[in-house]
């Protein structure tokens, strides 16, 4: 009888929960608390995928080092020797290294983030989950993949001659900035790649072009005499962050105009971001 009771007494309690009425959008905050409840899966999931990577390769998770080495290799043997794009700059060498280290943590964020909803449809028509977590699981995912490119990047920056002084303070201030508009990117990469799957084969394209208008290879002061072009590069996030991290760690000159549009990408970046994302959240792999 006691059994009878208490599962009665657990059937008239479950009866008593309130059905969720899954098609009433949430208020942007209650959302945003949501995710917050559940961000383990934002951290969780890009963990266990980060160690999952490479594991078929004989170096393994090495590979997070050695792909961004060969690149600046590459990248210095072509135009730092070959091209000669160093006009202007006295360590080539770290310029390039700060340079196509986050231009490339920011294109790897974007494409990821750009096929998120896609590659987990099955996920999203199961369970009822707030989405952004899994743009913002890739924007997780990604920057803890390239952690030690970064190390490494720092490593040998002071292998070519330079040494620490209190600009290297600001560096971590620009890295959290540039979490914050990757964060805002990849909100929107997921957003437009969910109603345009073909996005995924224009980004690498789109992303070529923008290497070469990010001054990666080459210093704007340079090259570019014009203060009305060199205005025009600063609208640019990606070269605003990549000309930051490069006063900070090598000291080279940064002018109003790239401060002003750091500030204004990495904090307009996450906002607009969330409110594109929001707004179709409830369509977004249905």
């Amino acid at each position: 009888m006691d059994g009878e009771s208490s599962n009665a007494s657990s059937r008239g309690s479950a009866a008593l929960r309130p059905l969720i009425d899954l098609t009433t959008r949430p208020t942007p905050l209650n959302y945003l608390r949501e995710a917050w409840r559940r961000r383990e899966f934002a951290i969780v999931v890009p963990a266990q995928d980060l160690r999952a990577q490479n594991m078929d390769t004989t170096l393994g998770q090495f590979w997070h080092l050695m792909n961004p080495a060969l690149l600046v290799g590459v990248y210095f043997l072509i135009f730092g020797v070959v091209i000669d794009t160093s006009r202007g700059v006295d360590n080539f060498l770290g310029f390039l290294i700060v340079g196509i280290v986050l231009f490339h943590l920011t294109q790897r964020v974007v494409q990821e983030a750009a096929v998120s909803i896609t590659q987990n449809l099955g996920l999203i028509r199961s369970i009822q989950f707030p989405r952004i977590l899994l743009p913002s699981a890739t924007v997780n995912g990604q920057t803890a993949a390239f952690i030690p490119a970064i190390v490494l990047a720092l490593i040998a920056v002071l292998a070519t001659g330079e040494r620490p002084t209190l600009r290297w303070l600001v560096l971590p201030i620009v890295l959290i900035a540039q979490f914050a508009f990757n964060l805002g990117s990849a909100l929107v990469s997921a957003r437009i790649g969910a109603a345009v799957p073909d996005l995924r084969h224009i980004l690498p394209h789109l992303f070529r072009l923008l290497f070469y208008a990010s001054g990666v290879i080459f210093s704007v002061e340079a090259f570019v005499h014009s203060p009305g072009w060199r205005r025009a590069f600063a609208l640019n996030p990606i070269y605003d962050l990549i000309t930051c991290a490069r006063w900070s760690l090598l000291g080279h000159p940064v002018d109003g105009w790239v401060l002003a549009g750091t500030v204004a990408w990495c904090v307009l970046m996450p906002i607009l971001g969330f409110f594109a994302f929001f707004r179709s959240e409830q369509r977004l792999g249905a």
